[in-house]
């Protein structure tokens, strides 16, 4: 026992630590009917950031938000659940009360993100199934693999125009739901069905046929547009041993809100009944709003009581529950105004501080003795009833009652008070309403004088309309006249300037006929002197190869002349020889000298002849080239004067128009 009520003081000590509640944005995908209206995109989502335009061609100015955490249209039903709900089951196993609703604009998919499809697909949970059918999977799948000992309950909710409703009672039960404060002034429901269930299968089944008696309506927004707040809770009971043997009850609740949406009348098309469900829905948000200002500026008042949905929130807002908030948004530019709204409600949201402790574990004991007490109330108002001795409760009951009636009391002086300022105001509107009328009244005589007014000033106007038709005809025939005149001047000038601008184009022509003509005996003169260069390169060959050849005759003559007086003049010739053959070489350098001197001379002459064609053929093109860029030069100029023609002449219409448009 003395461990537990450390266990039990510590997890208090623990809970009172104070904590943010969780808020986090999904923004899906635009839907037919905004792609219809060709509204573009003008939110961008980041994992902790949502920017808004409120035009997307001008990416600045922009509004930035920050949140816990930002889904964009990519994020499906599995991510969302893995990555904010399965941490918030995780506390509701450990004991905690835990609260996830979804609030925005209609047509956001508040439903769609709380419970999705509900059928089962290929045997298994549906991937588009929402987060209450994930929930229930996990809670089983998770403490059979624990091998633990639990129950679980669910209880559905419904709050429709103001009323509370008990979609899993049935048809016949006109049992009312009541809001009661318990000893520790939280607010407890009274009356309303818990269903045990032993599978997630059977809490599916369950949340259809709540689901079917829920009320939902068309709308201009919405086919089956939420016209009520539904709260599903969950509660757990998970049996654990301690150490000494003894059990204890950890009990765990998990409540999943789905608002519905706010709603904007002239948009969504409400008529009627739709009008004044549409009117409740606003109402409650409203002061759903207000609590949450309330609570961000610290105020004494909290404004719980002036709505059903926040006396059931009010433990979730500021209380001792682990509170998280999805706020779902379009991205759409026609939803750009509740997008806004939206978000600024989810960011006040934010700074709402709550409490969270952990629910006191209770012993066997303890629950017997609860379960005993029960009935032994309920056997007291047997027996009170059966002896009909004018009081048919017993004592506890009766009190019971004695403390509810107060509490309507209460209620109705609070009504009264507020049926007073509504009284106060509809005064105001009716005076403000009179003289609105009266101001209405002058402004509609102002409009009659106008009228009269107007109507002179018309018949005024005809007469001096006709009038100006007569001179209009007048002017026009004379301005035909004169823009007849000026065509034809103008045309018999350009046709003279085109005479001109063809002869100068066709003196250019010939100039250049001729100077294509010289071009040709230039290169013809250069062909020339190169076969020159080719004759004299002939001849000098030949005359290489005579005087070799002389050379060669030379020699022999002398060999055979020594040969034939070696024996005579042996020892004359011996020295002779050396002389001769000095000679020779002598003679053999010179020439060898002589034709590398003319070989140089023929290939500086032949440079000199190439360097000269190149020079010509440069100079001839340039030539060339400044006569063709002359005759494109006039062509232009011709072209321009052709086209400054044609804009005087539309220069002069426009005029003529220009004039007869102000007659």
């Amino acid at each position: 026992a003395k461990k537990r009520r450390r266990s039990n003081e510590h997890s208090a000590k623990e809970g009172e630590k104070a904590i943010n509640i969780q808020v986090v944005v999904r923004c899906r995908a635009r839907i037919e009917r905004e792609v219809a209206a060709n509204s573009p995109i003008v939110v961008q989502a980041t994992p902790r950031e949502i920017k808004v335009w409120a035009n997307p061609q001008d990416m600045m100015p922009y509004k930035t938000f920050t949140f816990d955490k930002v889904f964009g249209a990519d994020a499906d039903q599995s991510r969302i659940f893995d990555t904010i709900v399965v941490p918030i089951l995780h506390e509701v196993k450990a004991g905690y009360n835990c609260t996830l609703f979804a609030y925005g604009q209609t047509s956001t998919g508040k439903t769609f993100t709380m419970e999705g499809k509900l059928d089962l697909h290929n045997g298994s949970i549906s991937p588009d199934a929402g987060v209450i059918p994930r929930s229930l999977y996990y809670i089983f799948d998770t403490l059979e693999a624990e091998q633990a000992d639990f129950s679980v309950k669910i209880s559905y909710i419904e709050i429709y125009n103001e009323e509370l409703k008990d979609l899993l009672s049935s048809d016949s039960d006109n049992r009312q739901l009541k809001i009661l404060d318990d000893a520790n002034r939280k607010c407890v429901l009274h009356g309303h069905e818990e269903v045990l269930i032993k599978s997630a299968e059977d809490g599916i089944n369950v949340l259809k046929q709540g689901s079917i008696k829920r009320q939902v309506a068309q709308t201009n927004y919405n086919k089956n547009s939420s016209r009520s707040h539904s709260v599903f809770c969950i509660t757990l009971h998970i049996k654990e041993t301690m150490p000494d043997g003894e059990d204890l009850l950890k009990v765990g609740k998990f409540n999943l809100v789905d608002l519905a949406g706010s709603e904007n009348i002239s948009r969504t098309g409400a008529e009627n009944l739709r009008a004044k469900e549409a009117g409740k829905i606003n109402k409650s948000l409203l002061t759903l709003g207000r609590c949450i200002n309330s609570l961000n500026e610290h105020n004494q008042h909290i404004p719980y009581r002036e709505s059903k949905l926040t006396r059931l929130l009010q433990d979730s807002l500021g209380g001792h529950t682990k509170t998280c908030i999805i706020a779902t948004i379009s991205p759409a530019k026609l939803s750009y105004e509740e997008t806004i709204s939206t978000l600024d409600y989810a960011q006040r949201a934010k700074n709402i501080l709550n409490k969270p402790v952990a629910n006191q574990r209770v012993t066997k004991k303890a629950l017997i003795k609860e379960y005993i007490g029960e009935i032994e109330r309920l056997r007291a108002d047997l027996l009170a009833a059966r002896e009909k001795n004018g009081i048919y409760l017993s004592q506890d009951t009766y009190q019971n009652l004695v403390d509810e009636n107060q509490s309507r009391k209460d209620e109705n002086e609070e009504l009264k008070k507020l049926n007073e300022s509504l009284k106060e105001q509809a005064e105001r509107f009716e005076r403000e309403n009179s003289i609105i009328n009266r101001k209405l009244m002058r402004q509609t005589s102002i409009n009659t004088h106008h009228q009269k007014v107007f109507q002179e000033f018309q018949q005024m106007m005809l007469s001096v309309t006709s009038q100006l038709e007569y001179k209009f005809n007048e002017i026009k025939s004379v301005h035909i006249g004169f823009g007849e005149l000026t065509y034809n001047k103008m045309k018999e000038f350009m046709e003279r300037r085109e005479t001109e601008v063809s002869a100068i184009i066709k003196c250019i022509e010939e100039r250049i006929d001729r100077s294509i003509q010289q071009k040709d005996q230039i290169i013809q003169i250069f062909d020339n002197q190169e076969r020159i260069s080719i004759n004299l390169s002939a001849e000098l060959l030949k005359f290489r190869e005579e005087t070799q050849k002389l050379m060669d005759q030379k020699g022999q003559e002398l060999r055979n002349s020594a040969s034939a007086t070696f024996n005579m003049f042996q020892h004359e010739l011996s020295n002779q020889f050396e002389k001769i053959r000095s000679y020779q070489v002598k003679l053999g350098e010179d020439l060898s000298c002589l034709m590398k001197t003319t070989q140089e001379h023929i290939a500086s002459q032949n440079h000199a002849i190439t360097s000269f064609r190149s020079f010509t053929r440069e100079t001839s093109n340039s030539q060339i080239d400044c006569m063709i860029e002359q005759k494109h030069l006039l062509t232009q100029l011709a072209e321009e004067d052709v086209l400054l023609r044609k804009s005087m002449e539309e220069e002069i219409l426009a005029n003529v128009l220009e004039t007869l448009k102000k007659y």
